[in-house]
């Protein structure tokens, strides 16, 4: 499990100031434009300058950057592999029944850098964005209905507090148990039944938990009010940034994709 301090406490770099919306639009709508790209060359020159986007204009550390790559390398790997061996065309090797072939080691190299590039996309976006402030977002921008909006900020706020709870229930279970207490020290087992018991307590509480959380919203009269008669506490909207930032995406695919075949 992850916590909320692996977030930085507030986003900072020049996409933190777009509206989370106008981002999140931009990291889905990249990959549903390259759909039919197979070109390995244009799709690493778009990955490398996301890597760059996210290392500047995101603040991205390194390490973190490098480290999230390493996470999408293994399932590009995969379907390098798996396309090399299942698509028509000029064999280039044959090793215990399967055969490369060139058609599908290029189309194979095209995902395999275009997941590379998605992964870019969404560290950077996950880095620059405050969760609060994109469901805000989502709700006043994207028209996403408030009870949807709410419940997932309840739920959010829920699943941010699940490795403290983890940690309060590993402990007060090792607690009872005088064998794993050394030195004033409270040592919880790791073995299957230890694991075990203290998954089902955490389910069991956080289903508690949701359920107080969805009656205090009922009882709150969540959605009652019409759109109108509603006021939030942040603003958001779409603004200059966001503009500055659809056209540079926009500019750089259409320089990347299409000057080349010109």
């Amino acid at each position: 499990m992850t916590s909320a301090a692996a977030r930085p406490a507030a986003p900072a770099g020049w996409l933190a100031g777009c509206d989370p919306t106008v981002l999140l639009g931009v990291v889905v709508a990249l990959p549903v434009v390259l759909g039919r790209t197979f070109d390995a060359r244009p799709l690493a020159v778009l990955w490398v300058l996301a890597l760059v986007a996210a290392a500047s204009l995101a603040r991205v550390p390194a390490r973190r950057l490098v480290a999230s790559q390493l996470a999408f390398v293994w399932f590009g790997l995969s379907l390098l592999a798996v396309n090399a061996v299942s698509r028509d065309g000029e064999v280039l090797a044959s090793w215990a029944g399967l055969e490369v072939t060139d058609h599908g080691l290029a189309v194979g190299a095209a995902l395999a850098v275009r997941t590379l590039l998605v992964g870019a996309g969404a560290v950077a976006f996950w880095h620059a964005t405050d969760p609060e402030r994109l469901l805000g977002s989502l709700h006043q921008v994207a028209r996403l209905p408030v009870r949807v909006s709410c419940a997932m900020l309840a739920a959010y706020r829920l699943l941010d507090d699940l490795p403290a709870e983890w940690a309060t229930v590993r402990r007060g279970q090792a607690a009872r148990d005088p064998h794993r207490v050394r030195d004033g020290r409270v040592a919880p087992g790791r073995g299957p039944a230890d694991v075990g018991r203290a998954a089902f307590t955490l389910l069991a509480t956080s289903v508690r938990r949701a359920e107080r959380v969805a009656v205090a919203l009922e009882t709150r009269a969540l959605g009652a009010l019409p759109r109108a008669r509603r006021t939030v506490l942040v603003r958001a909207g779409v603004g200059r940034r966001d503009a500055v930032l659809v056209a540079v995406v926009a500019a750089t695919l259409v320089g990347v994709l299409l000057v080349p075949a010109w």
